[in-house]
């Protein structure tokens, strides 16, 4: 039955070449979406307790999804999507995982082609920061894959083409929150790995010379910006930082709004303001943007969800293959510092699928699975 996953899986690839073809990127919600929705209707006996009622939900707003009604910049559909998307991948087994991370790296040579002087923003329709969160995805899986052992050098060849390719095009887009996630990804987990080596000196001296790195080429990628010592670029960031604390005062603002928060729907009431490249109207930031519209509530069942993850991988870790684990690991810490860095996480189908989807690892079932989609191929 790998072939009928691999089919499945395929879909998804699928999603981001759409997403990066110079036309509205809204065509690539179908075959987000529609992986998600086959997942919920094929997951095991035991799980459609669960799955089959969030499948309902998915299937009776597909128009929703579909056609990008939901309110922007951020809505609860978006979370709704995020955690369907998240139970979606729960049953997917270990193996298929494997194989899933190798075949996100099939767009890479085509979105390469349409490669620009920078700033780079391979679909016009849609932000760079938006483009640079899925090619950081992709990033971060391949330099994992090159970090394994493989059993002969041609397996490197892949991993180290994607990895420069992957770093090439972030380079181009100009995104700093692509580089720096991206780079504070690979980095922790190499930490990680050198740590549990013994080998603390050659450790901390990665982690200096990482941090050197990453700020001297954050100065050389926007020339024309001003941009200090700790990375601070003044043109965009100073902007980012007075709405931030715009949003961070909403919910002092109202009767019981720190309870619950000012609601997704208001827009009326979120926090706007004019600057030379537009109108920012979210907080640039997941979290502030989740404390202001959810209050109190809405941050204790992310923090909630966080333990979740973060127990799970401290149970199971240890009993995954080396690249799931790294691969796993990295691509948590790099959507969490993303959505600290910015709110892209949520714009779009696509990157609120990939979200979900990429948290849900260390939920992977076990290859020897009763399910028939969830074993691996025996022949």
């Amino acid at each position: 039955m790998l072939k009928v996953t691999t089919l499945i899986d395929l879909l998804l690839p699928a999603a981001i070449i759409l997403f990066f073809l110079p036309t509205n990127p809204v065509a690539s919600s179908v075959p987000a979406t529609a992986w998600v929705m086959i997942q919920l209707a094929l997951a095991p006996t035991e799980k459609r307790w669960a799955l089959w009622p969030m499948a309902f939900v998915i299937l009776a707003t597909a128009r929703t999804w579909w056609l990008h009604e939901m309110h922007n910049p951020a809505s609860s559909e978006d979370i709704l999507l995020v955690v369907a998307s998240f139970l979606a991948a729960s049953w997917v087994s270990a193996s298929r995982w494997i194989i899933l991370l190798k075949m996100l790296l099939i767009p890479l040579p085509l979105i390469a082609i349409s490669i620009g002087s920078q700033p780079w923003n391979v679909n016009s329709f849609t932000g760079r920061n938006s483009n640079a969160y899925l090619i950081g995805l992709i990033a971060v899986i391949s330099i994992c894959m090159l970090f394994n052992q493989h059993r002969s050098k041609i397996d490197y060849v892949i991993p180290f083409i994607a990895t420069i390719l992957s770093i090439f095009l972030l380079w181009q887009a100009q995104s700093r929150a692509g580089m720096i996630a991206t780079a504070a990804a690979i980095g922790i987990i190499k930490l990680r790995d050198e740590y549990s080596r013994g080998r603390f000196l050659k450790a901390s001296t990665i982690t200096a010379a990482a941090g050197a790195a990453i700020l001297i080429s954050l100065r050389f990628m926007r020339p024309s910006s001003i941009i200090n010592a700790a990375g601070i670029d003044f043109k965009s960031d100073l902007g980012r930082l007075q709405i931030q604390n715009c949003y961070i005062n909403l919910p002092f603002s109202g009767n019981n709004r720190f309870l619950y928060g000012i609601g997704f729907e208001h827009q009326d009431k979120f926090c706007k303001d004019v600057m030379i490249t537009g109108v920012l109207e979210h907080a640039h930031n997941i979290y502030i943007q989740v404390w202001a519209n959810t209050g109190i509530i809405g941050i204790t069942g992310m923090l909630l969800f966080l333990a979740l993850l973060v127990t799970q991988w401290r149970k199971k870790d240890k009993y995954f293959n080396p690249i799931l684990s790294r691969a796993g690991l990295a691509l948590l810490i790099y959507v969490l510092l993303q959505g600290a860095f910015d709110a892209t996480i949520i714009y779009w189908q696509i990157t609120q699928v990939f979200t979900g989807i990429l948290l849900a690892i260390p939920f992977c079932a076990t290859d020897n699975s009763n399910n028939l989609f969830s074993k691996p191929d025996r022949s």
